[in-house]
């Protein structure tokens, strides 16, 4: 089969949907599937990899880091897309080369999927100029109309296609949970001393981590606050936050007000092979943001051996099995730290934890997902 990915972020981008669609690309190609990305450009980044499309964009910067916006009218897509003979449009967002890919969809009659990574309404506060329940009101609207034009949509989790009934969506729903490359995060890279040492966190430390795009919608001051409380209770513990975004300054300050600013690591941007590394130097993940379908992220410190604490939410709840290979909260400071430090003071049940987040982890490898996923493709053509 030929199919069009059509995604608003990309490589050099290192979000969890960018992630998914490399995933599932090469899932795909590895099975002898030509896969064609059409995705925006980033200033002083060039493709090593072939058939990649890249649509002009415009850069801005909010709160310190650059996102890109891709300017479809100015491309000759078209062109390209009709000379593909494409079987299969997959759409990873319904707005920009979303549009694009609805577009081509009809004119060219091809099967449309569209995975639904998101929630796109808990992003409003990125509109500008228009109060927040409007424009959530909106985006919920425009969302559902997107999603009834296209073929079949696919929801991470049983939570979210329940969501996406629940909004009048009527296009079939398929769940089909993304899938990530375990043994990438299983395979010990011997680099746990090495790491420890380079951030300053001692052998008999514990060291929390978490990984995102520092954003508001992530939900990491509630993080920070909920760390100085374990710090409170338990003295030799760290935390690691991997990432940047327009929220570091001000958790870097909030992290000062409490107290705990030497005792939480903020890594910056890290190479994906760096991460591995980071996980595997850990020993609990943890996690607060209530906007992910899935939340990957927590699956890939599973693979290395991490138990998860995280909120209760609809991204999460497939994700890991509560009390079995971690704990899920309500967001409650006090159940989050609690729930924690249970973990942290009992060394038996942190390592049968590990274990079992390990062996949990299996559900979410690349091959049973791009099984399922060229099954949905062959029967949509």
């Amino acid at each position: 089969m030929k199919i069009g990915m059509f995604i608003n972020y990309y490589t050099p981008s290192k979000g969890g949907m960018e992630t998914s669609v490399i995933n599932l690309s090469r899932g795909l190609e590895k099975n002898g599937h030509e896969v064609f990305i059409f995705a925006p450009e980033y200033p002083n980044y060039k493709d090593e990899k072939k058939n990649i499309f890249r649509y002009k964009s415009f850069r801005f910067n909010y709160g310190g880091y650059f996102y890109v916006i891709p300017l479809p009218f100015f491309s000759k897509a078209e062109e390209v897309v009709k000379n593909l003979n494409l079987d299969i449009i997959h759409s990873h967002q319904p707005y920009s080369l979303g549009s694009e890919a609805l577009k081509f969809s009809k004119k060219l009659k091809i099967p449309l999927v569209f995975t639904y990574h998101i929630r796109y309404e808990d992003y409003s506060h990125y509109v500008p100029l228009i109060p927040e329940p409007v424009s959530k009101k909106y985006i919920r609207k425009i969302t559902t109309k997107y999603s009834n034009q296209c073929d079949n949509i696919i929801a991470p989790s049983t939570a979210i296609k329940k969501m996406l009934v629940g909004r009048g969506i009527k296009a079939p729903i398929s769940i089909i949970p993304s899938g990530i490359n375990i043994d990438n995060f299983k395979k010990d890279t011997g680099r746990k001393s090495e790491i420890r040492k380079k951030y300053n966190v001692k052998s008999e430390d514990i060291l929390l981590i978490t990984a995102c795009r520092l954003t508001e919608e992530k939900n990491l001051g509630f993080l920070v606050k909920s760390f100085a409380k374990i710090k409170q209770r338990y003295n030799n513990i760290k935390f690691m936050i991997v990432g940047d975004g327009a929220v570091k300054k001000d958790l870097e300050k909030m992290a000062e007000e409490l107290g705990v600013k030497n005792d939480i690591i903020f890594t910056g941007l890290v190479d994906r092979t760096e991460i591995v590394g980071l996980y595997q130097a850990s020993d609990i993940f943890i996690f607060a943001s209530k906007t992910e379908t899935q939340g990957l992220v927590a699956v890939e410190a599973m693979a290395a051996g991490n138990p998860v604490v995280a909120i209760k939410a609809s991204g999460i709840e497939d994700m890991v099995k509560n009390g079995e290979d971690g704990f899920l909260t309500f967001e409650s400071e006090e159940e989050f730290s609690e729930s924690v430090l249970k973990i942290v003071n009992d060394k038996n049940l942190r390592e049968k934890m590990s274990t079992q987040a390990k062996i949990n982890s299996e559900r979410f490898s690349i091959e049973p997902w791009v099984k399922k996923v060229v099954k949905l493709y062959q029967e949509l053509i």
